[in-house]
């Protein structure tokens, strides 16, 4: 199967890996289910994440970077360092790790939360909502939704994810409202604007910018 066609299974779980040859980017998608599918047969993380994995495969596309999805997964794979997914990343040796999820609504304080797991690397996150709010804001079917990646009051800070919460590389844990995961004709422009925002990010990371 294509990823096409692995994003949307509806009952298989399969973790999908997409080789490119550019590295300083990663993207990953560890709760991924197809729309429509709310639930993974995984005790530790039942709720899944809808659609995301899509976003993350064009997202990867158009960083030209590796991308790896858990498909209706059996384990909480951004958890622990001992799983495929982890050690894959691992593997890779990625400068920034782009982890996309996605929320209901009933628990996030934003419609767009980002954090890079903690205190110390706040400063990181914070920049990335600042600058991809102002480039929603000039898009009209993002100018409503409202972002924060200040760790101090977001709700999803990702302090448990040892894929985010790490040394190994600077990470960005995005939850996305289901309202931009549920349409292409959305989720395509929000990426192209992810996207846009990230490559400003990685120039700061390597010269050593101070935020």
């Amino acid at each position: 199967m294509d990823i096409e066609e692995i994003l949307h299974c509806r009952d298989k779980s399969i973790l999908a890996i997409e080789e490119r040859k550019r590295r300083d980017f990663v993207v990953a998608v560890p709760h991924h289910a197809p729309l429509g599918v709310d639930h993974l047969p995984c005790p530790e993380h039942s709720v899944s994440d809808e659609n995301v994995g899509f976003l993350g495969s064009y997202t990867a596309q158009l960083l030209d970077c590796p991308f790896i999805v858990a498909c209706n997964y059996f384990i909480d794979v951004n958890k622990s360092e001992s799983t495929d997914y982890f050690k894959k990343i691992e593997k890779w040796e990625p400068n920034i790790l782009i982890e996309l999820h996605g929320h209901g609504g009933d628990k996030a304080r934003y419609d767009i939360e980002i954090s890079s797991g903690n205190l110390q690397k706040n400063h990181w996150s914070k920049e990335l909502a600042s600058r991809l709010r102002a480039k929603m804001n000039q898009v009209k079917d993002f100018s409503a939704y409202i972002i924060s990646g200040d760790y101090n009051n977001i709700y999803f800070t990702a302090s448990k994810s040892v894929s985010i919460n790490t040394d190994r590389w600077l990470a960005f844990h995005i939850e996305i409202p289901n309202t931009i995961r549920a349409q292409r004709g959305l989720y395509d422009p929000f990426c192209e604007l992810l996207v846009d925002s990230l490559r400003e990010i990685l120039a700061n990371y390597r010269e050593g910018v101070e935020l």
